[in-house]
């Protein structure tokens, strides 16, 4: 790609195999859905050509490009998982990436279904309008949502983290692999990924009781539901 690019359909049921292209400085780090086919190297510039996704949504297209380090990891069928983060903040993503694996671990197995792609990547931006976002192989997050400091991160913080990642990785189930015909449905991705990602971290960290606080988020939305606003799914 040189200069720019943009998906033809954003419809959550039109489906491609991509193929990209990139032209990068060379110092910086260049992420897409799927790992690096090569790259050639001409003065300041590197092209990066990547291996051709499975069909996939248009929406969960993504590229990221910047000074990066990473965190790796393994599942137990050979996924490589990182963890990419600003420089010097590689160590806040260990927590991050082990809770990533034992989610492909567990979803692996949960769904009889693996993880389809060869690799994941989760990338820390500094700052994220969406908070995250689960691109099918490069999940996006905000700092806060991704990174964990043993020094000074709250309790409440490393459990946010762990609850927004699980249900990141969910997606690449519930939204990826099997995605909604139009957009009124996303409750669906939502919901599954909600649910599954509480599932996941009460698995890891039992102590957490963490579905007590599902029983509270739930009362939150059926009191919203019961708004004379709302409107039934569709």
């Amino acid at each position: 790609m040189r200069g720019g690019a943009s998906p033809a359909g954003m419809s959550p049921h039109s489906r491609a195999k991509f193929k990209l292209t990139l032209e990068v400085p060379s110092e910086l780090v260049a992420l897409s859905n799927m790992p690096v086919g090569n790259a050639t190297f001409a003065g300041p510039i590197k092209t990066v050509r990547y291996l051709e996704s499975p069909p996939m949504s248009t929406y969960l297209v993504a590229i990221v490009v910047g000074l990066f380090e990473y965190v790796e990891g393994m599942t137990t069928k050979g996924t490589r998982v990182r963890v990419y983060t600003q420089i010097g903040k590689s160590n806040q993503g260990k927590f991050a990436l082990d809770v990533g694996v034992k989610s492909l671990n567990l979803y692996k197995d949960y769904f009889d279904t693996p993880f389809p792609l060869p690799k994941l990547d989760m990338v820390a931006i500094p700052d994220f309008a969406a908070g995250a976002m689960e691109n099918y192989g490069l999940v996006t997050y905000r700092e806060v949502a991704l990174l964990f400091d043993d020094k000074s991160s709250s309790a409440s913080s490393r459990q946010s983290v762990a609850i927004t990642v699980a249900h990141e990785l969910a997606h690449q189930w519930f939204g990826n692999l099997v995605t909604m015909e139009w957009w009124t449905h996303l409750w669906l991705n939502e919901g599954f990924a909600t649910w599954m990602s509480h599932l996941a971290v009460d698995s890891f960290f039992p102590q957490w009781n963490i579905w007590a606080q599902f029983l509270d988020r739930t009362t939150t939305a059926l009191r919203l539901d019961s708004l004379e606003a709302s409107h039934p799914i569709e």
